[in-house]
């Protein structure tokens, strides 16, 4: 990268890349992206054991790349503070100092490659956040990545819905040399006698996560993006919708909920209405076209403790908490709370022992300044699209963030991956918000002057 002295008269908050570089970042971030949903998540290099999928090396390469950048600039960026990105060098911080406590006290052989690769995957983590959260430079590239999340959501709801219908995995046959499966793909599991579908996640929770992800996003692009038709608008929310309520799944039916509950401040109110009719209709087509499912639906949040998950859940609480008396204030090191422990399907308590109240706390916080700078960046947003990309952007985090409550998403690389992009999107969001704003004042004195 080759940044230009010419920029030094930008306004504040101009940044980052020189026009090709933009171009080269948002297709960087469309192809992990692409990785993320449309690739087997249990496949990974066999050279490289866990650390070797898709996203893991592109996000080590975003890494890389966006820290060579920063070592090489010679103008400032002047971006302000950014919230988001000081949450995630906080947490990083509190991850590697947990890292070190640990290796310095000691821990199993057993613990001691988890923890390793656990600091590996949180690198790339950090780095597909940084390249987003500094990369999308302007308004037309972060839509553009929008648009491409929401055509990964869709495809992956039109896999899941084949799955539901076919009752096949549809992807057993995937097979990729150079590659190996890490873990076995749940393939087509059922619950009440429908099919749960996966996609291409290892799990119908991570294939949840995707579609709680990309819903939001599709439904505001298709409220305010008329550069297509309105079928083309809407088919992608249809597919998603459908997907999320045949996913037999009380995170995703959940995490579905949330993210329409959190939409709806943003929508006048006709849209409510008609969002309200919507969903009659989708119940009512659900119950003609898929008898018992409704029953099924509700069944799920009435069975209470005769559900064997629920039990595992919290049956497995007592032996985390017995594991967080050790090491309350730092963990015992990301990474190193493994399955063969106990499984707790809770991220945050999974976070609450590997690095103590500090990281919880740490975590926490990433997750809020997230949701507050898409909030802040709604109340700036000067147009009806930004406003509702913002409250989608808010809406997709929150859904996400319950979906952890519920399943450890970390240790799902669709989950995590996802995860940590969103954040580098409110980032973004929020940085290319407060730009439009503080250059708009000098833009209406001279319309002025003129």
């Amino acid at each position: 990268m080759h940044p230009s002295n010419e920029k030094t008269n930008l306004p504040p908050g101009v940044s980052y890349l020189d026009t090709s570089e933009r171009k080269d970042v948002s297709w960087f971030v469309i192809i992990y992206l692409f990785a993320t949903c449309l690739f087997p998540s249990n496949l990974t290099l066999t050279a490289l054991g866990s650390v070797g999928r898709p996203t893991t090396l592109c996000g080590l390469l975003a890494f890389a790349w966006w820290l060579l950048y920063q070592l090489q600039r010679t103008t400032p960026t002047r971006a302000g503070v950014q919230a988001v990105r000081i949450a995630m060098a906080i947490f990083l911080a509190v991850a590697l100092t947990s890292y070190s406590l640990a290796m310095l006290h000691g821990v199993p052989d057993s613990e001691a490659s988890p923890a390793d690769s656990g600091l590996i995957r949180l690198a790339s983590w950090a780095g597909i956040f940084l390249l987003i959260n500094d990369g999308l430079s302007s308004r037309q590239t972060l839509i553009k990545v929008l648009r491409w999340l929401v055509i990964a959501g869709t495809a992956t709801a039109a896999l899941g819905l084949m799955q539901f219908v076919t009752g096949s995995s549809l992807v057993e046959w995937i097979r990729i040399p150079g590659f190996s499966a890490a873990s076995e793909l749940t393939g087509v599991q059922s619950r009440g006698g429908f099919v749960r579908a996966a996609g291409m996640a290892s799990h119908p929770l991570e294939y949840g996560v995707v579609l709680a992800a990309s819903l939001p996003i599709a439904i505001a692009l298709a409220m305010t993006d008329r550069t297509k038709g309105r079928l083309l608008r809407w088919l992608p929310v249809a597919a998603i919708s459908a997907a999320a309520v045949l996913s037999v799944s009380r995170s995703a039916l959940m995490a579905f909920g949330v993210a329409v509950l959190a939409l709806i401040p943003s929508w006048p109110k006709k849209v409510r209405l008609r969002a309200m009719l919507l969903g009659v209709v989708l119940a009512a087509g659900m119950y003609m076209l898929t008898p018992g499912m409704l029953g099924t639906l509700r069944g799920l949040f009435t069975v209470g403790t005769a559900d064997p998950s629920i039990n595992s859940r919290t049956s497995a609480y007592t032996t985390a908490f017995g594991m967080l008396a050790n090491n309350p204030i730092a963990g015992r090191g990301f990474g190193t709370f493994l399955p063969d422990y106990v499984i707790v399907d809770n991220q945050f308590l999974g976070i609450l022992v590997e690095l103590g109240f500090v990281g919880l706390t740490a975590f926490v916080a990433l997750i809020l300044c997230a949701i507050i700078c898409a909030l802040r960046a709604r109340r700036l947003a000067t147009d009806d699209q930004m406003r509702q990309v913002s409250q989608a952007v808010l809406a997709s985090i929150t859904a996400i963030a319950v979906t952890f409550a519920f399943f450890d998403g970390l240790s799902f690389p669709m989950a995590a991956s996802l995860f940590f992009f969103m954040l580098g999107i409110a980032g973004a969001l929020w940085r290319l918000a407060r730009q439009t704003h503080q250059t708009q004042p000098t833009r209406q004195s001279g319309a002025e002057a003129t």
